[in-house]
């Protein structure tokens, strides 16, 4: 019996501290769990992770009691049992005179209040730091990546904030910079269809009273948050970075076309209506035998002739096509089943294949 409740509490143990996407979903987690009494995060940001950073680490420094009672509800008895509980009641008694030095002397010692202290003004305190790093997380526009079930990356116009379980990290955009320093690739189809990669970031602040930190994140979180950067992160040569699954799409798209004949027009080529910065260099004209009546809704439609112009440049035709084909394909059927499917012209909406995407060349006279 008491193997038993020694591996059913393991796992709840486990599953407390870090725990699985499936606990989220179902709410049970501490931050949702004690969310009445921590309030609301958008609102008061510092405030909530003060409060739920203290109640975690409570909670966690509870649990080796709590496999002691749970021993002990489970009609396990012995001479140790007492000596146990004792021994196991300490580390949430030491715990609770942490916490109360955390909060004391205007709260200069609790991990969330330590990193923003550096940056409080002259003749006042940390709560004009914390003042201005709320109004920043309130904003619309501002960045929130999830790193783990945990913690995540947040990056507004000013601040960069790492939350983690137990404290966070707060640094000025303008005192850092960000280097990338290794990845690794992961797949995610067991066919190996597509895959995931994943950038450590070092966050090396340009003052000593700050300690440097590190996130791991995805390539695609990576081009998420550099859009909100106010310096871009420096990724060394030696370290490639996974193309996203568009941009290798329009690689194998252009590779396509240019095996079709090409398209020959006689006035000059004008640019690209969608990106406005290359020359437009495909033309759709039908090449492939029209399809007998299509016998249910699944079959795929006939191709049609376009009657547009030259308007479009061959990366613009391609990400217009993954558009329209990543919305109903899972990653699994890979983005050889997007060039098997049909699309249509983004101006007439006349239905193409990749076979009648032809690249368009100004005749030579």
């Amino acid at each position: 019996m008491d193997i038993l409740i020694t591996l059913f509490y393991l796992l709840f143990s486990i599953s407390i501290v870090i725990p699985p996407t499936e606990f989220v979903a179902a709410g049970f987690t501490i931050p949702q769990i004690f969310e009445g009494f921590l309030g609301s995060e958008n609102v008061n940001f510092i405030g909530y992770h003060m409060k739920r950073i203290t109640i975690t680490a409570f909670v966690h420094c509870s649990l080796p009691l709590g496999y002691v009672f749970s021993l002990w509800l489970g009609g396990v008895r012995g001479p140790w049992m007492f000596s146990s509980a004792v021994a196991t009641a300490m580390i949430p008694m030491l715990m609770c005179y942490k916490i109360i030095s955390w909060w004391e002397y205007e709260k200069s010692k609790h991990p969330v209040v330590k990193p923003m202290i550096c940056y409080a003004p002259p003749g006042s305190d940390w709560r004009v730091v914390a003042n201005d790093i709320n109004i920043a997380y309130r904003s619309v526009d501002k960045v929130c990546l999830p790193l783990t079930t945990t913690s995540k990356f947040v990056a507004t116009d000013t601040w960069l904030i790492r939350v983690t379980q137990y404290g966070i990290n707060i640094i000025k955009q303008c005192d850092c910079s960000l280097v990338a320093t290794a990845t690794d690739v992961h797949d995610i189809s067991m066919h190996g269809d597509d895959e995931v990669q994943y950038v450590n970031i070092k966050v090396i602040p340009s003052r000593a009273d700050i300690q440097p930190f590190e996130v791991r994140m995805t390539t695609n979180a990576l081009r998420e948050l550099q859009q909100k950067l106010a310096r871009p992160v420096h990724v060394p040569s030696n370290i490639p970075l996974l193309p996203s699954v568009v941009e290798r799409f329009v690689t194998v798209f252009r590779h396509h076309v240019e095996q079709n004949p090409t398209y020959y027009v006689d006035q000059e080529l004008e640019q690209c209506i969608g990106c406005m910065q290359n020359i437009a260099d495909v033309k759709i004209d039908r090449r492939c035998m029209p399809l007998p009546p299509p016998m249910d809704a699944l079959s795929p439609p006939s191709c049609q002739q376009c009657n547009c112009r030259v308007l479009w440049c061959c990366s613009c035709m391609a990400r217009w096509w993954a558009a329209r084909m990543g919305g109903g394909r899972g990653p699994g059927e890979g983005r050889g089943a997007w060039l098997e499917a049909r699309g249509s012209c983004p101006v007439c909406r006349a239905t193409f294949c990749v076979r009648d995407v032809l690249p368009a060349r100004r005749r030579d006279f």
